[in-house]
């Protein structure tokens, strides 16, 4: 059996300690669309359109008891990172200097045109910004 897609793109959801904190991140420096807010049985979702994509940030009623891996990329298995790709990739690293925001990797060249950066959300999960040429 196939997966047969009703969407051609995944949706990512975050669980938070921090709502407000994610909020400042993803919707004020990295500056991604707030959709709608929806209030669930014992937590809150905020939503952002990334393209195609929908971010989804969930902050329980409960703050869970466990809490990701956090630290370098290869540190832990598990999803340790999600990718965006820009064309304004110093813009958003200054962005998140100014913010307080670690740079947890790069900016680094990968291969001839194509730079990398991981960047720590609020509760420390990476985002990974991909900057390629044109076309």
């Amino acid at each position: 059996m196939a997966l047969e897609l009703a969407k051609d793109t995944i949706d990512i959801g975050i669980v938070t300690r921090d709502r407000k904190a994610s909020l400042a991140f993803y919707g004020g420096v990295l500056g991604l669309p707030a959709l709608e807010e929806l209030r669930m049985d014992g937590f809150t979702i905020s939503r952002f359109q990334v393209g195609g994509c929908v971010l989804k940030i969930l902050e329980f009623d409960r703050a869970p008891g466990v809490t990701g891996p956090g630290g370098a990329l290869g540190d832990a298995t598990g999803i340790r990172y999600w990718t965006v790709s820009v064309s304004n990739l110093d813009q958003i690293l200054d962005a998140c200097r100014a913010a307080g925001r670690p740079i947890a990797d790069g900016p680094a060249q990968v291969r001839p045109g194509v730079t990398i950066a991981l960047v720590e959300d609020p509760d420390g999960n990476l985002v990974e910004f991909v900057e390629r040429p044109a076309g």
